[in-house]
């Protein structure tokens, strides 16, 4: 982490702890007569552009004896750890999608699209969903029921036949996630006749490849 992003994610997080003892221009009152300087010459200086540096620098020696303010800034810090979150690489996402497609009817973990994405879990998991706005799991059962409604256009496919080649290992779980996303069964679905497909990729995952 650079100096830069160091400084300005402690900004942020004393700024939020202003905001704990400091509501609508009135300061919280402090526990005990030691701080009660610092509350002073705070309250001063966040309403005085000029002196907003010298804010800052108060900002820790408050937050160590302030329980409430001590919440508020590393609640500040966290928020802006969270928008740094960065978005999985187009060919990163790319090469999970072709995955998904040939491995539709296999057991697929977290492990292997990160694997196939080259980065950790975790890592992995908050890119994806920064980048298409979905849980890896969540686009691999979507993506199960759309292979599903393509091969329910066969008629000589059973039901059990078309759970177990899109990836499920029970027909009662495979029509647990396809009413869950369609919003009905697959026996139903089959009886409408052939219809454009209701599941649909996400918008954000097609912008983004």
């Amino acid at each position: 982490m650079s100096g830069e992003t160091c400084t300005q994610s402690s900004s942020r997080g004393n700024q939020a702890a202003a905001g704990a003892f400091i509501a609508d221009g009135s300061p919280m009152q402090p526990h005990g007569d030691v701080i009660q300087p610092l509350f002073q010459a705070f309250r001063l200086a966040v309403h005085d552009d000029q002196q907003r540096a010298e804010a800052h620098q108060l900002a820790p020696a408050i937050i160590q004896f302030n329980p409430r303010a001590r919440r508020a800034a590393a609640s500040g810090a966290a928020e802006t750890s969270d928008r740094r979150v960065q978005a999985l690489q187009k060919w990163r996402l790319k090469r999970v999608v072709d995955y998904v497609d040939r491995h539709i009817a296999s057991r697929i973990t977290l492990l292997d699209l990160a694997a196939v994405a080259g980065l950790s879990r975790m890592h992995f998991a908050s890119q994806f969903r920064a980048a298409t706005g979905l849980r890896p799991h969540e686009f691999l059962l979507r993506a199960r029921v759309r292979r599903a409604e393509e091969l329910m256009q066969d008629p000589a496919m059973t039901l059990l036949e078309i759970a177990l080649a899109v990836g499920f290992q029970t027909q009662a779980h495979f029509t647990t996630v396809f009413k869950r996303f369609t919003g009905c069964t697959p026996r139903h679905r089959r009886l409408m006749g052939p219809a454009p497909a209701r599941i649909r990729p996400e918008p954000q995952l097609t912008d983004h490849l």
